[in-house]
């Protein structure tokens, strides 16, 4: 019986680790299964308890700082997104007047949710400028207008 407590003791550990990724949750987790092995072969649950630790730290010890190094070589995809600010892009879809309204542009093969700087509507086909990144959306005016002062 103690067996099946410290398998689903593991499963759980690990199915936390799975919804985490933060590399702490599998060393208990690998402890758990040593102490099941431990609890099938016989021990007390003094002895089960102590494998349970001694494993589980010894695990952590052992490969938590390696395998975090080596994530840390794993090459990170960079977005484009800072790229495209300066760019000139196309407008595919209206961006219609007022505050909050957009539309979508066209910035060499991507298209791009964008919002006019000024809030005036731009038509169809217009060629801007793209001003800058907010969120997801760029802010753009039309190719030409010097950028207002207020």
């Amino acid at each position: 019986m103690a067996a099946v407590l410290w398998i689903v003791a593991a499963l759980v550990l690990a199915g936390i680790e799975l919804l985490t990724l933060s590399f702490v949750a599998v060393y208990p987790a690998i402890g758990a299964l040593a102490a099941a092995v431990t609890a099938l072969a016989g021990g007390n649950v003094g002895i089960q308890v102590l494998v349970f630790a001694v494993v589980s730290v010894a695990s952590l010890l052992l490969t938590r700082k390696p395998l975090l190094r080596l994530m840390s070589r794993t090459p990170q995809v960079p977005s484009n997104a800072p790229t495209v600010v300066g760019k000139r892009a196309v407008v595919v879809i209206q961006i219609e007047a007022g505050p909050g309204q957009r539309g979508q542009v066209r910035v060499g093969t991507e298209h791009w949710s964008a919002r006019s700087e000024d809030e005036h509507p731009i038509v169809e086909g217009t060629t801007v400028d793209v001003i800058r990144i907010d969120g997801v959306t760029l802010v753009v005016r039309p190719t030409g207008l010097a950028a207002q002062t207020t």
